[in-house]
This record gives structure tokens, sequence and C-alpha cells, in this order.
């Protein structure tokens, strides 16, 4: 049997390691000329730094995440910072910190209103928590990268009780100490290596061949690639490319995510004990220091990203300018926005999300499937391990 995974993200990473280490013949076909997908680093020319795509954090609750890491050697490549979110108001100056024990009793209590029979948006659930609006809202745009209004309650609640119901170890945030390549994409490629997995990078998929439910053949530049009897396929693209290939697929609305990165003279002095703070009444969110690079994150940022970067620029970097007292500009800026960065998780897309499997040797994988997670590393890294488990499944060895 030989399982070709189309779609080297990380979905398509722990698919191939998973089912190589159960014991499957596995060929990776990856499009691009680098591995990764949307969790990727690259030096910048503009700043003459590595910097990543997007700043995804972690935390001591994603167990897949920690799973993939200890498979691939790669735990070294997480730095933790303490188990609280230190938050900044613009507009006031007030720094403080949502810690645990702050935050339990009505996060506890809140579990009882995320509960319904049917679901609602985080606000309808949440929004008469106490300090909803300075950090459940914040931590829900963050975390569903959907306006709380909007997003599902009933994901978010499956978020939290992973992580912060569970205690501080299991809300411990993490940061890539050297990058997402460096520490997600790398030792990956290495543990593929020496598991036997062939990767073919530069090879996209151009077309299925399909027989009703089943798949004989799959197209690429360089040829056809005739499937066996046992042999089976896991598409694991971006949404918007599996449907190229799979025009049945429903149709899932995303939702935009904007990055800024901006190089400084000299590091800012941190305004907290960790690497990152939360903002409130800006258009930023999420500010991250790493030396003299400083990135902010705006989650759900539709509008945002249709404005110019050099807009989107000067708005973010005078919600830096306020946040860290810098009265010095930056040496060098890098916007970047990801207009599919994740789908728009209301509990009507989510209603939509296709499960793995596909057809009697197809099985989909990738964060935008019915994970019942929302579009993160965790969720993307949970889609490619449970279509592996369905292949063993399928052909017990």
């Amino acid at each position: 049997m030989t399982v070709h995974v189309v779609g080297a993200g990380l979905a398509g990473l722990s698919c191939a390691l998973a089912a190589a280490d159960a014991g499957m013949s596995v060929v990776l076909h990856e499009a691009a000329g680098q591995a990764g997908g949307r969790c990727r680093s690259w030096v910048e020319p503009t700043l003459g730094v590595t910097i990543d795509n997007g700043t995804h954090m972690v935390v001591g609750g994603n167990h897949e995440v920690f799973r993939y890491l200890r498979r691939i050697g790669g735990t070294d490549g997480l730095i933790a910072g303490p188990a609280a979110f230190p938050m900044l108001d613009l507009e006031s100056g007030r720094l403080w910190t949502a810690s645990l024990g702050r935050l339990l009793p009505s996060v506890l209590a809140s579990a009882w209103r995320m509960a319904p029979s049917q679901d609602a948006g985080i606000t309808r659930r949440l929004g008469a928590s106490r300090n909803f609006h300075r950090f459940w809202e914040p931590l829900a745009l963050a975390v569903m990268n959907t306006p709380a209004e909007d997003a599902s309650a009933r994901v978010f609640r499956r978020v939290l009780a992973r992580t912060l119901w569970r205690g501080q170890a299991a809300s411990r945030p993490f940061l890539a100490r050297n990058g997402l390549s460096e520490t997600f994409v790398g030792p990956a490629l290495a543990a593929l290596a020496v598991a036997g997995v062939t990767v073919r990078l530069h090879h996209p998929l151009r077309r299925l061949q399909r027989s009703g439910r089943l798949v004989t053949a799959l197209d690429f530049d360089d040829g056809a690639v005739v499937l066996g009897p046992s042999d089976a396929v896991v598409l694991a693209v971006p949404w918007a490319v599996a449907r190229q290939l799979l025009p049945e697929l429903p149709k899932l609305p995303a939702s935009p995510i904007v990055n800024g990165h901006f190089r400084l003279a000299v590091a800012p002095a941190k305004r907290s004990s960790g690497d990152f703070i939360g903002l409130l009444g800006g258009t930023a969110q999420w500010l991250f220091v790493r030396g003299d690079v400083v990135s902010v994150t705006v989650s759900a940022a539709a509008a945002l990203a249709e404005r110019s970067v050099d807009e989107i620029g000067t708005v973010l970097w005078g919600d830096i300018a306020k946040a860290l007292g810098l009265r010095q500009a930056p040496v060098a800026q890098r916007v970047i926005k990801e207009k599919r960065a994740t789908l728009f998780h209301s509990p009507e897309v989510e209603a939509l999300r296709p499960a793995a499997a596909f057809g009697d040797n197809l099985l989909l994988a990738g964060d935008w499937t019915a994970t019942g997670l929302p579009c993160t590393l965790e969720g993307a890294l949970t889609s490619g391990v449970g279509a592996a488990r369905q292949l063993l499944r399928r052909n017990p060895a």
C-alpha cells in the first residue's frame, strides 16, 4: 500500500509521519518549493531578519502540537512564557495581567452558559461575563479569527475545555524560539527522511482522476501516477485548492489576518515579563517583541486588509509606539495580509466543514476540515493524525 499525501503543510507533515510510523509507504507531494504551508519562516529582505508569516502562539493544552514536536525532536524549539496574559489598554495606558487564578471563577461559571443544545455566537453566551471586553472577547478573536458576536460558542468552549479549564500547565503560552520553520518544519522533514518518506517539492497536483468514489490516478505536470488497488490519497491542501480539485466541496468563507513586522534601530524595553502583550482600544490586538523586531497581529481583519500596506503600517505603528512609549520611527517594516488565513468560524460555517472520509480511497486533511477545533496549528495537526488513523483502520497491518 502506498499513501500519497498531497500538501506539506502541518496537516500533511503530521499525516505523512503518522502513516509512515504505522508501516505504510508514503509519498508526500508539495506544490511549493518548501514545506510548511501557512506555518513558515523566511529571511525578509526589507527587514534583513527572519520572520514568520504570522505569530502562532500555542499553549500547554495543545496536546497534538507537543506530540508532534516530540516525534520530530523539536520540543526545544518552543519558549515557555508565564501562565498569564498581560493586557494593555491603549486609551487609558493601564497595564494589567489576566492570570488564571483571577479568571478561573468566571471561566467555570461561563461553562454552563457555553453548553447550549444549539450553537450560537460567543457574545450571546459570554457577553455578560465579567472581563468579557477586557479579556474574553480579545481572546476569542485571537483563537477563532472571527468576531465574537459571530463566532461559534461551541467550538470556543471546546478550546477552553482543553486549555484554561484544565489549569495552569494547560494554559501556559509558548512561542517558537527561532521561527516556525525551524521549530515545526525543518525537524519534520528530517524525521520524514529517516522514516523513508519520499518528499517531492515543486510537484503540484493538477487533477484527480476518479471513477465513482475511487481515485484512480493523480495528474501532475510530469505525468500521471496510477493508483494500485490498495493505494490511498490524503488531500492535505488549503480549502481553496481542495475545492479546485473537488468542486463538490461546500463553500467555506474565509477570514483574513493582518500581521505587521517593524524593525527598530534599538531593541525596545519590554512592558511585561513575557514576549507579548494583548492590546485593547486600538487596531493592533497582540504585540510581540523579539529583540529589535516588534510584530503585531490583527485577527478578523476583513476591513483592514482592504487598505494599502502603507496605510496599515502607519496605523499599526501608531499602536506600537503608544504601547511601548517609543519616539523613534521604525528602520523598516513589512505588512503581510493573509486573506484566507482561516475559516470564518460561525455556527453556520462550522456545520459545513467536511469530514475526513471523502471516498473509498480518498481522505481530506487540513485545519478547515471537521476537527471540532478552530483553524490553528492544533487543528491542522489533529486533522493530519486523524486521517492517518482512518487509513490504518481501513487497512490494518
